[in-house]
């Protein structure tokens, strides 16, 4: 079987990188910054989740099992 050699420095393939292009700012600091409705929203801690499910679950009755549950509406209901 023929050995393979390694190519010499004339075989060899220069490469170079380009950086990456930086994007320019397109707003100016004297210009008022847009915020939609759904960037003004705050998003919910995971605290305040778990406070609000132990409130539903202690409202069920304090059941066995599925505590799922409890977690998903209290989620649905601070996001709303």
């Amino acid at each position: 079987m023929p050995t393979r050699k390694s190519p010499t420095s004339a075989e060899k393939k220069t490469t170079t990188r380009k950086a990456p292009a930086r994007k320019a700012a397109t707003t100016s600091a004297a210009a008022p910054i847009a915020v939609d409705a759904a960037e003004a929203k705050r998003i919910p801690t995971y605290d305040e989740i778990a406070m609000l499910a132990v409130q539903f679950w202690n409202e069920r009755g304090c059941p066995f099992g599925s505590p799922e549950v409890d977690w998903l509406r209290a989620e649905a209901t601070l996001h709303a």
